[in-house]
């Protein structure tokens, strides 16, 4: 006997910007000269008031931008990307001609780390479901780690002969890495600055609502940026136009650069010591329509102690260099070559 009930999984997505690409102009200005329409008098435009001529006439000028009223569903599952939320909407249908009797529904999701559960009526199964009915709800998570992740479907029920059976189902999607986040940390006298570089690798342009540098105890941080300094206070009534202007709009392959100036409380060089942990990256930023995207790198740590080189200089009995190699093993065949009337000397830069 084939399985009763089955499962339907569909991501939650807000929908897009139904944009057309408009083949539309304004045919009394572009299609007639103007000494055709000084002569006519106004026939010209009263002319293309005909039926259908709406067609392809131009109506304003914010269509020609392609952009209308109307809001367009995904018909894909679309891109899911590390940081941000997966909403699912999951169906359990009664596909059989008989009433299944207490269901019981578990969702899981599964990565190479951990497995989650998403929802589970274990302690109240569902009565019955009939032939035809269909039991729905929705599910939430967090997408913390890259790669595959599986969303185990799986039910416990009673069929018409009385046996308990069960049926699983598992559905996959891959998480990717939205954001590129390459840092660099300079020395400069008693001060550590640490700069980042975010470059935007998703299908969609992103707003950066902050890059904020957490410290790691004892040290301190302090961003320097002009944005910062040109920020406005948007708590009182300022035009439109200023605002929109302090959105750090990220589109698809492009990037910003942050500087961040850490101290150490109480004095003394932040970074002195190679290898300590200097701190956390966080982002946070936003989609189209408002969808919340956040990470966290991991620990930031101080640059390793720059080296010092050593050049190595062949001489005569002089003491007079004669010629300067850059490693021992560029100095080898010479010493071979002249032992007997020349020495090596080490010299430190």
């Amino acid at each position: 006997m084939d399985d009763a009930l089955a499962f339907r999984v569909l991501r939650l997505a807000k929908p897009a910007f139904g944009v057309q690409k408009p083949l539309k102009f304004q045919l009394d200005e572009d299609m007639t000269s103007d000494l055709i329409r000084r002569s006519s008098h106004g026939t010209a435009a009263s002319k293309f008031q005909e039926p259908f001529a709406h067609r392809t006439e131009l109506q304003s000028a914010l269509a020609a931008c392609g952009v209308g009223g109307l809001m367009v569903l995904t018909k894909s599952f679309g891109e899911a990307y590390l940081g941000e939320s997966f909403v699912g909407y999951i169906s359990l249908g009664n596909k059989a001609s008989y009433r299944a009797t207490e269901v019981i529904v578990k969702v899981e999701l599964q990565t190479s780390r951990q497995k989650v559960v998403l929802y589970d009526n274990t302690t109240s199964p569902l009565p019955f479901l009939g032939p035809g009915s269909r039991h729905d709800f929705i599910v939430q998570h967090d997408i913390k780690e890259l790669g595959i992740h599986n969303l185990i479907c799986s039910t416990v029920y009673t069929a018409a002969d009385g046996e308990r059976r069960y049926t699983p189902e598992t559905f996959k999607f891959t998480s990717a890495n939205p954001l590129y986040v390459k840092t660099k940390t300079r020395q400069v006298g008693g001060d550590t600055f640490m700069e980042a570089c975010i470059e935007n690798f998703s299908k969609n342009p992103m707003v950066l609502e902050y890059v904020r540098f957490d410290a790691a105890p004892p040290l301190s941080a302090v961003s320097i940026d002009i944005r910062d300094v040109l920020m406005t206070d948007f708590t009182t009534d300022v035009p439109l136009g200023s605002y929109i202007d302090q959105l750090q709009v990220l589109d698809v392959g492009c990037g910003s650069n942050y500087l961040f100036r850490l101290t150490r409380r109480g004095g003394g060089a932040a970074a002195d010591n190679p290898g300590t942990a200097l701190g956390k990256l966080e982002i946070k930023w936003r989609g189209s329509l408002g969808e919340v995207g956040r990470l966290q790198t991991q620990q930031i740590l101080a640059p390793p102690a720059p080296t010092k080189v050593s050049t190595l200089a062949v001489g005569d009995a002089a003491g007079q260099p004669v010629q300067h190699f850059g490693s021992l093993l560029e100095l080898l065949p010479c010493m071979l070559e002249c032992a007997d009337s020349r020495y090596v000397r080490g010299m430190l830069a």
